[in-house]
């Protein structure tokens, strides 16, 4: 038993052993792991240049591919891209030239620092690898192209995202797309179909989408008190 609990608990697994025993484990210990558990995340989140100094002592002990990849993977998280990219440009050599993974990133932090000729130039050697497809490197090339003004291509992108029960953050960002080449009508309905779908998505999946389920429903809002002002 651990120290500082109350003697109930004493009383409770001297009187009824097993029974005693297990409701012991599920209430106390098995909720002080999990409160630790959440704790431990908790600090990562509050103090993530612990995690990156450690991230650095190791690049800097051992100059590896996976060491680099997990510090620029860091940096880009914290929204340091142009150091990320400075050591994402340090592995593009020999057979990880056109690592899937170097390159999909390399195409995110491209497109934070607005490098969006960059983007379509590197998103060219991935294009084809399936997990492109509807991804956050996908995005940004669609974003780029439009950047660009090319709208075409733009378009031919941001269709991709038009999937049933998925990529609810493509949609809004097709919706925005339309709504910027003044197709507000098709914007909105983009948008009504994407939140009807959320409506009959399980509980969990509608979590992992909630933040653009929300975005979508705003927009459409804007939209449509946009439309009823002209």
């Amino acid at each position: 038993m651990r120290k500082g609990h109350s003697n109930q608990w004493l009383w409770l697994i001297i009187f009824l052993p097993f029974i005693g025993s297990l409701i012991y484990i599920f209430t106390i210990v098995l909720t002080r792991d999990k409160l630790n558990s959440v704790s431990s995340n908790v600090n990562t989140m509050v103090r993530p240049h612990g995690n990156l100094k450690q991230l650095e002592r190791n690049l800097k002990f051992s100059d590896t591919f996976q060491n680099r990849m997990l510090l620029a993977n860091y940096y880009q998280a914290l929204g340091r891209d142009e150091e990320a990219l400075a050591l994402y440009e340090q592995n593009r050599h020999g057979l990880f030239s056109n690592e899937p993974e170097l390159i999909t990133a390399m195409i995110r932090s491209n497109y934070a620092i607005s490098q969006y000729e960059k983007v379509i130039e590197l998103a060219s050697l991935v294009s084809k690898h399936p997990d492109f497809t509807r991804s956050q490197a996908h995005l940004s090339l669609a974003k780029s192209f439009e950047k660009l003004g090319k709208n075409k291509e733009a378009e031919t992108e941001y269709e991709q995202f038009n999937t049933r029960y998925s990529d609810f953050e493509g949609k809004h960002a097709y919706a925005c797309f339309l709504e910027n080449q003044q197709r507000v009508a098709e914007a909105i309905q983009l948008l009504d179909t994407a939140i009807e779908e959320s409506k009959h998505m399980s509980y969990k999946e509608k979590r992992n989408h909630i933040f653009w389920i929300r975005q979508s429903v705003t927009k459409r809002k804007e939209l449509e008190k946009g439309n009823s002002t002209k």
